[in-house]
């Protein structure tokens, strides 16, 4: 898919069907994802997978705290997302920023580049930031800082929605004709 596509047809799905993910392509998503960038190429990121009935229920659970996110039902799949306590850096950075300053940045561009390439295999995803990451780190024994959860699976509609976006000259500041 043409990249310029691929970014207007990405969207927030709500709607997904009950057709299943395979773990393999869920693999094959995230292997793409590894390529995002990251401050002097820590990669920050650590994912948790799920992708049977019942493991998606228990994470479902974690998602849905006080009647949230009830689209959340029908996903097929989620990609948890962790951030890395300990990034090293190189000696010009470190000495100007903490190790863990740029973990949040790192993990939004990893999330991105795992949206597009969840689109560009035939998967669509909605990123969830109602996270209870005390839940999650129970209810799968694994401990860490849940940063963000993206649920993936197919549409239940293909056809996008029209999307509204701000025109340019609401967006650059020094935005000239």
């Amino acid at each position: 898919m043409q990249f310029d596509t691929l970014i207007k047809e990405r969207q927030s799905c709500r709607n997904f069907s009950d057709k299943f993910v395979s773990k393999d392509l869920l693999y094959k998503i995230i292997a793409s994802a590894t390529n995002a960038p990251s401050a002097c190429n820590s990669q920050p990121w650590r994912v948790f997978v799920t992708n049977t009935p019942e493991e998606n229920a228990k994470m479902k659970s974690c998602l849905q705290n006080g009647g949230k996110n009830k689209f959340l039902d029908k996903a097929q799949a989620f990609i948890a997302v962790f951030g890395t306590e300990i990034v090293k850096l190189n000696a010009g950075t470190e000495s100007k920023f903490d190790a863990t300053h740029f973990v949040e940045y790192d993990i939004g561009e990893f999330v991105a580049y795992l949206t597009l390439a969840a689109k560009d295999n035939g998967l669509d995803s909605c990123i969830i930031g109602w996270v209870n990451n005390d839940e999650i780190n129970a209810a799968f024994s694994v401990n860490g800082k849940c940063d963000i959860v993206v649920a993936l699976g197919y549409a239940e509609k293909d056809k996008p929605r029209e999307k509204s976006r701000k025109h340019l000259e609401e967006i650059i500041i020094n935005y000239e004709k």
